[in-house]
């Protein structure tokens, strides 16, 4: 056999009589590692082919399941399942006679809108969605055969003898009201599977609407009455209490009215005191003509102090001077302050009783008139046409949401997976 050149020197090595030697390792270990990394990278690229794989498939998986199939489950129910629901539509208003003005600084600024009226109009909202309206229709006998029918779908029909609690609940799904308060107008909407159900639901609602609103209309007028009433009769039992006592005072100081007797007894001493000064006057001239004991001089000095202590009597009821240290009669001045004002009450006490019984003359003659009335701006109707289920609008509803709540959960997976 021919010797290839790397084994030339190694025979020339044996034939010199050297020791065979072992190959060293450091040129066989280089190429091992590559050999290694090679395997690993070839694994991991081969592992990350597959996790690709796989989280491809899951993503597919995932929108067959979030966004495929509820849409084609809405697909099948609203096209080939739901059942036809009518809805009979009415829009009344509560109107009052006499707009309420309430004045001031709400006027000013357009804050009166909120009256009576638009009260009573939310009263109406929360009556037609409550179970008082239900048990005014006649209860779960009359609700019960509209909806628990065995042609109706098994989402939309209402379960046989259900509580009271679940029929409200069922019924707040088929009757929707609301107060549109830019209009002032209160708009219903009765949904039923059969148009006749639908029309006749809506028709009995408006006048239990309209008997609600009679009846607040009338209790608020009774109210306003029998308020008037008491306020009369709290006015009239002061004023008879403010007499009695005038008629006790005038009975105990013997005095009908003090002022017109303090007028006559300032107008009495008025007169004394000119009969003083005329008698003094004439005293004067007597002196002057006769001795100073004349019997003429004498009687004229016992009229003018006769006069006198006259006078003093007189001026001694006015003023707060008693005529007497120990009794005699009381001092006008003493009695005249308690007089005026018990006057005082009196008066006031005649007006608030005036003023109560004008209110009450108006309270009764404003009863005999309805104040608020439901006016029905447009009455129900007997509907034509299904307002559900609509397959194109509920299949594109359906397939908008899923596909948005599909997205926020890849967004959240991969956003996830960017963190670890």
């Amino acid at each position: 056999m021919r010797k290839t050149e790397a084994e030339a020197p190694a025979v020339e090595m044996l034939s010199e009589g050297t020791a065979l030697q072992p190959a060293k390792p450091q040129a066989v270990q280089p190429a091992a590692a590559r050999l290694v990394a090679q395997v690993w990278s070839d694994f991991r690229s081969s592992a990350s082919r597959e996790r690709r794989s796989s989280a491809r498939s899951l993503t597919w998986l995932s929108f067959l399941l979030l966004v495929v199939a509820p849409t084609l489950a809405a697909a099948y129910y609203t096209m080939f399942w739901a059942s036809d629901r009518f809805v009979s539509e009415f829009r009344v208003a509560v109107r009052s006679i006499e707009p309420i003005k309430t004045g001031g600084m709400s006027d000013l600024f357009g804050f009166a809108g909120v009256s009576q009226a638009g009260n009573d109009s939310n009263a109406v909202v929360q009556y037609l969605q409550s179970r008082q309206a239900i048990e005014d229709l006649g209860g779960a006998k009359i609700i019960q055969p509209v909806y628990d029918d065995s042609s109706v779908d098994w989402f939309s029909r209402l379960r046989a003898g259900p509580p009271i609690e679940e029929l409200t609940r069922y019924w707040d799904r088929m009757v929707d009201s609301y107060y549109e308060s830019s209009t002032g107008t209160i708009i219903v909407r009765v949904s039923a599977f059969k148009p006749p159900d639908a029309y006749r639901i809506a028709a009995q609602l408006l006048a239990n609407a309209e008997g609600l609103v009679n009846r607040l209309s009338e209790r608020a007028r009774h109210d306003s009455v029998a308020f008037a009433a008491q306020e009369l009769s709290q006015a009239e039992a002061r004023l008879t209490d403010v007499r009695a006592k005038l008629k006790v005072l005038q009975d105990q100081e013997s005095i009908l009215d003090p002022q017109k007797t303090a007028e006559m007894t300032l107008s009495l001493a008025a007169k004394l005191k000119e009969q003083i000064a005329n008698k003094s006057a004439a005293l004067s001239t007597q002196r002057a003509q006769l001795s100073a004991d004349a019997p003429s001089v004498q009687a004229t000095r016992d009229e003018i102090a006769g006069l006198q202590r006259e006078l003093a009597k007189v001026e001694a009821q006015v003023t707060a001077l008693p005529l007497k240290p120990n009794g005699g009669e009381k001092p006008l001045t003493s009695v005249l302050g308690a007089f005026q004002q018990l006057a005082d009450d009196k008066v006031f006490a005649e007006k608030a009783y005036q003023s109560a019984l004008t209110s009450l003359e108006t309270a009764r003659m404003d009863a005999t008139k309805q104040q608020v009335y439901l006016a029905t701006i447009v009455p129900p109707g007997l509907p034509e046409e299904a307002s559900f289920p609509k397959p194109a609008r509920e299949i594109a509803l359906t397939f908008g949401v899923a596909l948005a709540i599909w997205l926020i959960g890849l967004l959240g997976v991969h956003s996830v997976r960017e963190h670890m």
